[in-house]
């Protein structure tokens, strides 16, 4: 399953190519491939057993790309899986499926975890249970220092928990009643910062404090406002969600911390951050680990399925990790078409295997197993 998913294959019928390769299936010595029915009847008698099965597998393959360090920040979003398997619910997306949740640590790239779900469960579910989930996941001696969620996440358990044991966290804020007063009584906002440290035209930001209903603990909400104009606020003005607001000449956006350690506009950056270490990452799991779609009728066999999907993407983000600096940013299908699918023959000489390639390909490849070696396993 896990060569498979690495070739590209996005169902359980594309078995058959490494069936038919006969020089890789000499090579790393596997005599035997199961049918796709099969797989899909053996999915279904291991299903969640299995899923837990995946979680210990992946402890060391995290340990090892994280090497020395020791805390970690969790990212965690929902995302969907289409299918129209009968089982499949109605998401909010207008679509059936499936909607999992994806736990990712920002500094390697790996998936810590995930929690298959029917396609009509809230994203917001739930959400402190799976990060103990994720936090359970994590090799001995690791922990969770910094959380960082969307808007589903905007909950009174999971920020008093936050602060109450130290993890600092930046949530998305949602827009209630008493937000939105606190910020249209704001006199004082200071320029927003760019990356190379230039200001922003018509965005700033102000930080506040505020407490939430229920909640034992105040926090600090940064709020960053842009101004708008033309098409865009008359687009604006009849889709104000739950996270937006808008008034005036300006659109507001607000993020729950507990950080005093950055500057508003840093807070920010980091933030959005998420995009490249959980979203993006989600998007390689489905788009070239072959997550976006469910192969099985049965909810324990696609949970299963999801978690080798993820499996599969935790070997590739460790090797991107391993392999020369020129290959770090690259996606699955460029280490596919530069390193897979190298042209070589394989051939039998003196009661041993030999691999003949192209003299270009043997110095890339001894390249790559020299950096591979470094790496060392716990």
């Amino acid at each position: 399953m896990i060569l498979m998913l690495h070739e590209g294959g996005s169902c359980l019928d594309y078995l058959r190519y490494i069936r038919d390769d006969k020089a890789l299936r000499l090579l790393l010595g596997l005599k035997q491939i199961p049918q796709s029915d099969s797989m899909g009847d053996w999915m279904r008698r291991i299903g969640q057993a299995g899923v837990d099965a995946v979680t210990e597998i992946n402890k060391p393959l995290i340990s090892t790309a994280l090497h020395h360090r020791k805390a970690i920040t969790l990212d965690i979003d929902a995302t969907l899986s289409a299918s129209k398997n009968k089982q499949a619910q109605w998401t909010y997306k207008k679509c059936k499926g499936y909607m999992p949740m994806v736990g990712h640590i920002a500094e390697t790239g790996q998936v810590l975890n995930t929690d298959f779900r029917a396609g009509n469960v809230a994203p917001a579910k739930e959400n402190l249970e799976f990060i103990h989930q994720c936090e359970s996941a994590l090799p001995k001696g690791i922990t969770m220092s910094k959380l960082r969620i969307d808007a589903a996440g905007y909950q009174v358990a999971i920020i008093d928990e936050c602060i109450e044991r130290g993890i600092q966290f930046a949530i998305r804020a949602k827009m209630n009643k008493t937000l939105k007063s606190l910020i249209e009584k704001q006199e004082e906002w200071v320029p927003f910062i760019d990356r190379e440290g230039n200001e922003v035209i018509d965005e700033s930001t102000c930080r506040l404090i505020h407490s939430m209903e229920f909640s034992q603990h105040a926090f600090t909400v940064v709020v960053q406002r842009k101004k708008i104009k033309g098409q865009l606020s008359f687009d604006l003005e009849d889709n104000e969600t739950g996270e937006l607001m808008l008034r005036g000449e300006y659109l507001y956006r607000a993020i729950a911390t507990n950080r005093d350690d950055m500057t508003d506009s840093e807070l920010v950056h980091w933030y959005n951050q998420r995009a490249e270490d959980s979203e993006n990452r989600i998007k390689e799991l489905k788009l070239d680990f072959g997550a976006n779609r469910m192969p099985c009728s049965d909810f324990a066999a696609n949970a299963l399925y999801f978690a080798l999907c993820a499996l599969a993407y935790n070997l590739f983000a460790l090797m991107r990790l391993l392999l020369p600096v020129r290959f770090e940013s690259c996606r699955a299908k460029t280490i596919r078409w530069r390193i897979y699918a190298l042209a070589a023959k394989v051939v039998r000489h003196g009661h041993k295997v030999y691999l003949k390639l192209q003299a270009a390909h043997h110095r890339l490849l001894e390249e790559i197993l020299r950096t591979c070696q470094l790496a060392q396993a716990p």
